[in-house]
């Protein structure tokens, strides 16, 4: 059955006759020849961006790599070295591929067919609708699986270098105008193309949806549920934990900031901070990872979030998680550490770094599942024994950070002039690239009303006319 091996780290090389400073030796024997040579690091002088950490490989049934997909991933990785992450479910893709053709003895290369629902990019999407409809994968998981093998044959179609040329084509490639609002609010259309074996995914809305889209469905806690959040961390008594909660309710920041927080970022006396909010650059550069990379951002810390990290960065609590990790009391560690001295999360940066020789590699990254984990298996429950049901995820602080902040802003009169700052304000503080995302926020309230208005009253008459009848 084919599989996934993820590499700790890829090293892009070539051929080299004589040793070099880091070469590899091959030495092995092919049909009774000895064949020897050396394989020198490509690009020496921009080694960073040949060497890639975690690096998944699509391996055939009997255990060795599927060139072509393998080729495909690294040309990824060379074209954007710092989203390797990003290969990860790609190569998930088409192992799901390889194994659907293989079980029905298909090849994925044999395009020879003039009736195109023979064609294995054609066979395999009837068989991921038929998925769906079974109810076996949701129909986004789908489209994640045929978009990796759409890039795919995309790749080795327009790759001289990989030699393939089908006699007859994978697909029928279609433009369609995709509708959308700029950050401006004004609606828009894109032209973009796609094609005849894409898993269309529906946009569905639910009527009585209390949630708000930004970058997923967020769910903003009430005050009682806010109450019931601190109070269940307080008595967990778990420090680290309790404070990313305090800096996702008071920030808004999602889970890959908070969790890549700095300690230099917290060292300095709260008295020589020259003015509040505190403004914490993020993004790439500075160690604290954003969504999508977005550069020139700050978190806006209050004296009393600051204060708290402060003092927890000082603590024999945080030093003694430091005494365990690789950068010790250097300004660049991260100001939360597990137990043993690991990031929650490790950052972008970090991950793309080229680690010594000497320096064990990890299997995969940490990306947050430490923190997922105590919310499910412990924050939760003990919400559960004052508020039967209750349910978050860590994301949804962030919609909680949100709409708290514009009930502060918004409760007394202003008019459109106020509207208009505040929703400003609250797009720089949230990072938002739309405005109308930031309209979702500030109309959050009186949605609501009218939301729970329509619930008490909707289809009350027609509701009493047949229960008289």
């Amino acid at each position: 059955m084919p599989s996934i091996h993820t590499l700790p780290i890829l090293r892009n090389t070539v051929v080299a006759d004589e040793p070099g400073p880091g070469s590899i030796p091959v030495d092995h024997q092919v049909n009774g020849e000895r064949i020897k040579y050396w394989r020198a690091q490509r690009a020496s002088s921009l080694v960073k961006w040949e060497a890639f950490p975690q690096f998944p490989l699509v391996l055939n049934a009997d255990g060795s790599p599927w060139a072509e997909a393998c080729m495909w991933l690294l040309h990824r990785a060379r074209a954007n070295p710092h989203k390797i992450a990003s290969l990860n479910p790609l190569a998930q893709g088409l192992r799901a591929y390889r194994e659907f053709l293989d079980g029905f003895d298909l090849s994925w290369s044999d395009f020879s067919s003039e009736d195109k629902y023979l064609r294995p990019t054609y066979i395999y999407k009837s068989h991921l609708q038929s998925l769906i409809g079974a109810g076996v994968i949701k129909d986004t998981t789908a489209r994640g699986r045929m978009h990796a093998v759409i890039g795919l044959y995309r790749y080795l179609i327009d790759s001289e270098r990989m030699g393939f040329n089908p006699r007859y084509a994978p697909w029928v490639d279609q433009t369609v105008g995709i509708g959308y609002r700029d950050r401006q609010g004004f609606s828009q259309v894109k032209q973009v193309t796609t094609t005849d074996v894409s898993i269309r995914v529906a946009v569905r809305d639910y009527a009585w949806d209390r949630r708000i889209q930004d970058g997923g469905q967020l769910l903003p806690m009430s005050r009682s549920e806010q109450k019931a959040l601190i109070g269940a961390l307080r008595r967990l008594g778990n420090v680290e934990y309790e404070l990313m909660h305090h800096v996702a309710l008071l920030s808004g920041a999602r889970m890959q900031t908070v969790l890549t927080l700095r300690l230099g970022s917290f060292i300095a006396l709260p008295r020589e901070i020259n003015q509040w909010p505190f403004k914490l650059p993020c993004g790439p550069g500075t160690g604290a990872d954003t969504k999508g990379d977005r550069t020139n951002v700050h978190l806006a810390i209050q004296k009393e979030l600051y204060e708290w990290l402060h003092t927890y960065a000082l603590s024999k609590r945080a030093q003694a998680r430091r005494d365990k990790s690789s950068l010790k009391h250097d300004p660049l560690n991260y100001l939360f550490l597990s137990n043993r001295g690991g990031p929650y999360y490790e950052s972008k940066d970090d991950r793309n770094a080229l680690r010594d020789a000497s320096e064990p590699l990890k299997r995969s990254s940490s990306t947050g599942q430490n923190l997922r984990s105590f919310i499910a298996d412990y924050v939760i429950p003990e919400i559960q024994k004052s508020i039967p049901g209750f349910s978050y995820q860590f994301h949804d602080l962030r919609a909680t950070f949100g709409l708290n902040w514009v009930d502060a802003v918004m409760s007394g009169e202003g008019g459109r002039q106020r509207y208009l700052w505040a929703r400003e304000q609250l797009r720089k503080l949230m990072w938002h690239k739309s405005a109308t995302t930031t309209d979702r926020y500030i109309e959050y309230r009186q949605s609501m009303e009218a939301l729970e208005a329509a619930e008490a009253n909707w289809n009350q008459d027609l509701i009493r006319l047949i229960q008289i009848a």
